[in-house]
């Protein structure tokens, strides 16, 4: 078991990528603390945690506020007091309707383009600013960030993406002197629940999310103490490969 004994913090775990790398990392022992808006959802990633025999701990917050991250990292810091990873996968590129793409960039609300950067970029960073000094030496963050063909039509959301990736290569930087490994997947299309919504059409290129969380489990393993800094990108059919999106 990989990740035996290990205390590990997911958001985005209601669904998606987020829902595969939590179940994965339950399997390989880790204590899974899962966090999103949607708390049905949450608890049905418990409930497929539970049927694995794995443990999970279910705590709601929408990351698109400052003042439910600040809640979720209190709740954090007093109940649990250790994190040895953190995997940041929240994302917003949809709501339940439309998808946020091949719009031009001055239709979007103000509160679309805040959202996405608040979820994709600015808790991702406090997330990381209020749990390093939880986290003991080999702690692991990872990133999940995404491949575009362009930025035209769904910038915000490409924005977003970019600078989880600049924010994985500063802190790996930064974190050296504490021995901490921060890494990134950027993955093609997985075949989410919402990909499978809004891009029926793209079904069989898309990316299983279990291969994602599988190589998620070995970037936050001691297999990967020696990677840090480094953004992979992942692509149906073809092995990870080191290089930031297109």
């Amino acid at each position: 078991m990989q990740l035996k004994d290990k205390i590990a913090l997911i958001t985005g775990a209601s669904t998606g990528i987020g829902r595969a790398i939590a179940i994965e990392f339950a399997k390989e022992g880790a204590f899974v603390i899962l966090t999103a808006r949607n708390k049905t959802n949450l608890l049905q990633t418990k409930r497929l945690i539970d049927k694995t025999k794995g443990k999970a701990k279910v705590i709601t917050a929408d990351l698109s506020a400052l003042k439910p991250i600040n809640t979720l990292i209190t709740r954090i810091t007093k109940q649990i007091h250790k994190v040895d990873i953190l995997v940041n996968v929240a994302g917003i590129w949809h709501n339940e309707k439309e998808v946020y793409a091949d719009k031009d960039f001055t239709t979007f609300p103000q509160k679309v383009i805040m959202d996405t950067y608040m979820v994709g970029a600015i808790a991702p960073t406090l997330l990381a600013h209020a749990l390093v000094p939880l986290m003991p030496r080999r702690g692991k963050i990872l990133n999940i960030s995404g491949t575009f063909n362009s930025a035209k039509g769904w910038l915000p959301y490409y924005v977003s993406k970019r600078a989880v990736e600049d924010l994985t290569v500063g802190l790996a930087q930064e974190l050296e002197s504490r021995d901490i490994q921060v890494n990134c997947i950027s993955p093609d299309f997985v075949l989410t629940e919402a990909v499978k919504k809004f891009y029926p059409d793209y079904l069989d290129e898309c990316l299983p999310p279990e291969e994602v969380a599988k190589f998620a489990v070995y970037l936050c393993s001691p297999k990967a103490d020696h990677l840090t800094g480094k953004v992979f990108v992942m692509r149906k059919g073809e092995e990870p490969r080191e290089g930031f999106h297109s």
